[in-house]
């Protein structure tokens, strides 16, 4: 009897996977009856393509009730402008708005988006080159009639629309408003990739979040190559390995010859663009060269490995391997070894092996890469084989996504990761690291100021101070997949108070007018129930920049925007360990040891609390009950004040390193 083979569906992972949601979530759909395996294996489920694809239909769909409440942002469909592509003022932007709105109401084709980039790329080469044409509109249209010639560059524009002149007529024929689109005028601006804006603004807006593609901001791009400008090019080569429609390498100074100027992209449609773009930069630059030096190629496995002496752009984000490629890339990537596999992190690798020691790369990657525990393997790679001489934190700058990003400058050596010389700008302030810092790969951590990382040192090397990793029990708020439906303003039958991430504020919770029936079975997740039942436990807001605890001992539930903890220190009282999570100090170290729009479980595990006598938890409690009751803010504050000075002298700053952290954070 031969051996039983798996079924030839989907696994719980991949069917997980093609939705974009976790596994986590998958197995919560399937305990609610919200999806149904095809069969199991092994005890494993696994779902046909039939129904994988009925799945993903309904996340397309304008109401998919339970999925779409998931925000499962590659499934978006749409069109959409990013305002901050170009720079502002640009006399374009409007012309673009017309467009995206034009094409919203047409049944969208490549062909057709390729014949409204012809139409843009027409007006802007003729303006470039001053080519005499009688048109003023429909540039397209007299160009397929040979009413006018760009020489040489009608073989960009070729490429980029090849169906010719019958394909045209079909389309404007057969989609009146597409008439429309052609009748549009652009303006030539110096160096700005109008072109691009056009595509991205054009395109299926799930189409691109599937493949992690999203344009930089030009000011953004304008600050990656700002050095490039100060130095002589001095014959070096560079290259974009995902270069779009060609914007990094506009930014290039002038100084920067063809010759020294590559560019790479799986997207055939912005290569051509990009071959475009460069021929309005270099002018009367050959056909042959941009053909030789930007070209479709695939940068992680194509066969090309030529060096440069710098690589620099925007690697995608998210990109979604087949299985085939995906095996592949694990083999050959050391950041390949974790359970998901991030397109930015195998762009990054790859990028510093195809440098020379002394090369550099410059990308722009998300924040997260520095900090967050699945992203591990990548800072391990960059301490052995680079320096970083400069990170730029950007905060959210891609229209439509909420990421904070970095600009990451690093130099590839064979000497030991050394901070001294780093470079550090937040948009508020910049500065130089001067001294060598103890780095570890667990989290790339430099916010700080030379004077705040001593200070940082003394408060995490306290000897009596204790953490709650191990020793502290953490707990979701419950997930109900659809609040509009299960959370109400009413209490009704069943209901009862459910507390959200706003009604919590330092020491005191402020009950909104939502109401919850406590249904386990009818939620998407939730936590064990004696968590929310628990004799006394903290909550804390989930999301937000500041560290927000209240102590609860009425078994009152939550949402997911309201965590729990409970706190496992048998020499620290509840309420006294709320007072120090509350500090200002504690949010000094959270602030500047973490950087995070969410209040994570592994942040909070870090953060010291000092062991202080009995007698002096108690003052604190006393004045942690005083400050709940509390409704004067004046009277509020004196309080918050008097807790925060004993939870200094806990920690044993001085008045002085107490006033520094008050400096700190103004806001507090």
């Amino acid at each position: 009897m031969g051996k039983s083979s798996v079924p030839k569906d989907y696994s719980l992972s991949e069917f997980c996977s093609i939705l974009s949601v976790s596994e986590a979530t998958g197995r919560n759909w399937i305990r609610l009856g919200k999806i149904r395996p095809d069969r199991e294996y092994q005890g494993k489920p696994y779902f046909s393509q039939t129904y994988t694809k009925k799945v993903l239909g309904k996340l397309q769909e304008a109401d998919a009730g339970f999925l779409k409440a998931r925000r499962n942002k590659k499934h978006i469909s749409g069109n959409c402008m990013d305002r901050n592509y170009i720079l502002e003022g640009s006399p374009n932007l409007k012309k673009m708005e017309q467009a995206a709105e034009l094409m919203s109401r047409v049944s969208q084709t490549d062909t057709l988006l390729r014949a409204v980039l012809a139409e843009c790329a027409l007006q802007l080469l003729c303006q470039a080159y001053e080519v005499k044409t009688e048109c003023r509109e429909r540039f397209l249209s007299s160009y397929l009639k040979k009413e006018f010639t760009l020489g040489p560059y009608d073989a960009l524009v070729q490429e980029l629309f090849p169906e010719g002149e019958e394909a045209y007529q079909k389309l404007t024929s057969e989609e009146p408003v597409a008439q429309a689109l052609f009748r549009i005028s652009y303006a030539l601006e110096r160096n700005a990739d109008i072109l691009g804006l056009l595509y991205s603004s054009l395109k299926n807006l799930r189409e691109r979040k599937a493949a992690g593609s999203y344009y930089t901001p030009t000011h953004i791009v304008r600050e990656m190559t700002a050095d490039l400008r100060r130095e002589n090019s001095g014959g070096r080569t560079i290259l974009d390995p995902c270069c779009g429609s060609g914007n990094f390498l506009l930014q290039l100074p002038e100084h920067f010859s063809m010759e020294q100027i590559a560019g790479r992209d799986i997207d055939e449609t912005s290569i051509y663009l990009a071959r475009i773009n460069l021929a309005l930069k270099f002018k009367n630059v050959p056909v042959s060269l941009l053909r030789q030096q930007i070209r479709p190629g695939d940068f992680l496995l194509g066969e090309d490995r030529e060096a440069y002496d710098l690589i620099l752009g925007n690697p995608p984000w998210g990109f979604q391997f087949g299985p085939a490629e995906e095996a592949e890339l694990r083999q050959k990537f050391t950041a390949a070894k974790g359970k998901h596999l991030e397109s930015y992190e195998l762009f990054l690798e790859e990028a510093v092996r195809r440098v020379p020691l002394g090369g550099k790369v410059v990308f722009v990657i998300p924040e997260a890469a520095l900090n967050v525990r699945s992203h591990l393997e990548i800072r391990k790679f960059l301490m052995e084989q680079t320096q970083i001489e400069e990170l730029n934190y950007l905060g959210d700058v891609f229209g439509g996504v909420q990421c904070p990003s970095v600009i990451l400058k690093i130099r590839k050596t064979q000497s030991p990761f050394d901070t001294c010389g780093m470079k550090i700008s937040d948009g508020t302030r910049r500065f130089v690291i001067q001294i060598s810092r103890k780095t570890e790969a667990e989290n790339f951590n430099f916010h700080m100021t030379d004077e705040e990382y001593e200070l940082m040192e003394k408060l995490m090397g306290q000897e009596r101070t204790v953490f709650l990793k191990s020793q502290a029990e953490f707990a979701l708020g419950i997930v109900t997949g659809n609040n509009r439906k299960l959370v109400r303003s009413r209490k009704g039958k069943g209901g009862e108070l459910v507390l959200k991430g706003m009604d919590i504020r330092k020491y005191k919770i402020v009950p909104g007018n939502s109401y919850l029936a406590y249904e386990p079975e009818k939620f998407q997740q939730c936590a064990k129930t004696e968590f929310y039942r628990a004799r006394e436990k903290l909550l804390y807001r989930f999301v937000g920049s500041q560290l927000v605890f209240a102590y609860d001992d009425q078994q009152r539930l939550s949402l997911n925007s309201c965590n729990i903890l409970i706190p496992r220190i048998r020499e620290l009282d509840m309420k006294y360990i709320m007072a120090v999570l509350n500090s200002r100090i504690a949010q000094f170290i959270y602030q500047r040891k973490f950087h995070s729009l969410k209040v994570l479980r592994s942040s909070l595990e870090q953060l010291p609390i000092p062991v202080i006598p009995r007698e002096e938890q108690e003052q604190i409690i006393l004045l942690a009950d005083e400050i709940a009751a509390e409704e004067d803010s004046a009277k509020w504050m004196e309080c918050y004040n008097a807790i925060d000075r004993k939870i200094a002298a806990a920690f044993g700053l001085t008045s002085a390193e107490y006033e520094k952290i008050l400096e700190y954070l103004p806001q507090s």
